[in-house]
């Protein structure tokens, strides 16, 4: 099995992909060949929403095993205590994960929020891979406060060092990211996936602004319906241009309009990251879409 990391570090423009999840514990999909062939890993998401699914890490074993893929597994840091972070995280290395996303999530009411996202990385980063206990904190988490870059924490030995490689999400064209982008990276972020973005011209303003120091991966999704477009745009998600929207609503087919728009925005990123020497690729989000998903994947050239 051929790791995300090497992949990443290499610069090779990578192909992942998010499918949907099981609300249950039966799993009864098969993903076809063609997208199988073409992905370099699968992503795999943590309670969207605060709605459960099954676990990602077992999810995640499942399909690393299945179809000997690399896997990204999203952490909800927003969920866990400290205790529990760990245990689960040492569950999910001795699984074979290697690759976590850690994420705040959507707000949901019944989470602690005891850990901040920044938090989360540099606990990983600091201590869990260092062969450490990750220490306690008190008290709610602010966010993108790091209170593990603030002060002098006790070490205590664990039972062997992890090995994780750490990521966290970007949200093109949100207002002041590129601190918390800055603020992701000095807790010790080694890669991105940004949030779904579908105009190539954000996509590359972004990159061009922030100046990644690590691998971006540009997230996206298939869009079907006029109902769609506008529940991305209450949530205000910025990479779905005005111009863009225009496109997709004059289409006879708004589905297939979409898989061609954003497999043409990969076009422009893979060009634009080679010229540039940005390490980047594409992280396709099914979002209940799966055959559109897979349109996109087939029709990207790495």
């Amino acid at each position: 099995m051929i790791r995300l990391r090497d992949l990443l570090t290499e610069g090779k423009f990578t192909v992942t992909y998010e499918p949907d999840s099981p609300a249950g514990f039966k799993i009864d999909c098969e993903f076809p060949q063609k997208v199988v062939e073409k992905i370099d890993a699968f992503g795999v998401y943590n309670n969207p929403r605060g709605i459960p699914k099954l676990d990602p890490f077992v999810y995640g074993w499942y399909l690393m095993n299945r179809y000997n893929k690399d896997v990204i597994v999203n952490v909800r840091t927003q969920d866990y205590t400290l205790p529990l972070f760990q245990s689960t995280l040492w569950g999910g290395y001795l699984l074979g994960i290697r690759n976590l996303l850690l994420v705040t999530g959507d707000y949901h009411p019944g989470s602690p929020f005891l850990i901040d996202v920044t938090e989360g990385i540099t606990g990983i980063r600091k201590y869990l891979n260092e062969g450490y206990r990750i220490p306690p904190l008190t008290g709610k988490a602010k966010k993108y406060y790091n209170r593990f870059l603030s002060g002098e924490f006790e070490r205590k030995r664990a039972k062997g060092a992890t090995d994780f490689f750490v990521g966290a999400v970007l949200t093109p064209g949100r207002k002041g990211e590129k601190r918390i982008y800055k603020k992701k990276l000095e807790a010790g972020a080694q890669f991105f996936i940004t949030q779904l973005v579908y105009d190539a011209e954000i996509i590359k303003k972004f990159l061009e602004d922030i100046e990644p120091e690590v691998p971006v991966l540009v997230g996206t999704a298939p869009i079907k319906t006029m109902k769609r477009i506008k529940f991305l745009k209450k949530l205000g998600i910025q990479g779905l241009s005005d111009r863009i929207i225009k496109e997709l609503k004059s289409s006879e087919d708004i589905g297939e309009k979409c898989v061609e728009l954003c497999s043409n925005m990969y076009k422009e990123l893979r060009d634009f990251a080679r010229e540039y020497g940005i390490k980047t690729g594409a992280h396709i989000m099914s979002i209940k879409n799966p055959v559109e998903a897979g349109k996109i994947i087939e029709r990207i050239e790495k």
